[in-house]
């Protein structure tokens, strides 16, 4: 049985393990071509389970255009954006830049494109650390930078979304990376309190807490957080 009939079967955080186990003999086949057919049907799921937990914060009356202090968001991409154009070709100058993209990254990018939930909703909390994961473009404005971090940290990291305090617009931590080149298929999201591999934070960010992983702890802080995660996909 292949990877990709295991983990459409179930076996989603065994088939993500075996392959991550591969290191970069994932790039190889007969691993390669099935493991992007498993990033990419992760990634689907991903999707949409993004686009009912937008939809349902919509209907909640929750602003994605304000910080949670009430202040106006000057840049956004929108709470869920498609992959594009620009997108693709952001991730092409990146790659050939900075050497290879995790794969679980890749199929993020090409098939979900971005998500931030930066927003508030009516009498909500803060310090929800909504889920956010920016396009490339990030990534490409960073290149400038490459070398200098090589030099100083002997790696490279490119951003892919706020840390938990700039979410809430506080100034705190470094922003939460991916480091660059990995080949693997899945990495390390960087700076991130959970210190997960990233398909197993999108796991616990979306279908544990709806796009909210700052809940941890206080889930009764959020009457809605049962609505924001019903019947959302496994992946």
């Amino acid at each position: 049985m292949g990877y990709l009939e295991r983990y459409v079967d179930g076996e989603y955080e065994q088939t993500w393990a075996e392959l991550q186990n591969l290191g970069a003999a994932v790039r190889e086949e007969p691993f390669y071509t099935e493991a992007r057919l498993v990033a990419n049907e992760t990634m689907r799921r991903v999707r949409r389970n993004c686009e009912r937990i937008v939809g349902r914060l919509r209907s909640m009356r929750y602003r994605f255009d304000i910080y949670p202090d009430g202040s106006d968001r000057i840049f956004t991409f929108g709470p869920l954006a498609a992959p594009d154009d620009t997108l693709r070709s952001d991730m092409e100058t990146l790659e050939q830049a900075a050497g290879p993209i995790p794969i679980s990254l890749v199929a993020f990018w090409e098939q979900v494109g971005s998500v931030d939930l930066i927003g508030m909703g009516p009498s909500w909390p803060t310090e929800l650390d909504p889920l956010v994961v920016d396009p490339p473009t990030a990534g490409v404005s960073e290149l400038d930078e490459m070398d200098f971090q090589l030099e100083d940290r002997g790696h490279f990291e490119v951003s892919l979304a706020p840390d938990v305090f700039m979410k809430d617009l506080v100034s705190g931590g470094a922003a939460y990376a991916v480091k660059l080149p990995d080949p693997a298929m899945d990495f390390r999201f960087r700076n991130e309190r959970y210190e997960l591999l990233f398909v197993p934070y999108l796991r616990l960010a979306l279908v544990r807490y709806g796009g909210f992983p700052g809940l941890e702890g206080r889930t009764d802080a959020l009457p809605a957080l049962p609505l924001l995660t019903e019947g959302l996909e496994p992946f």
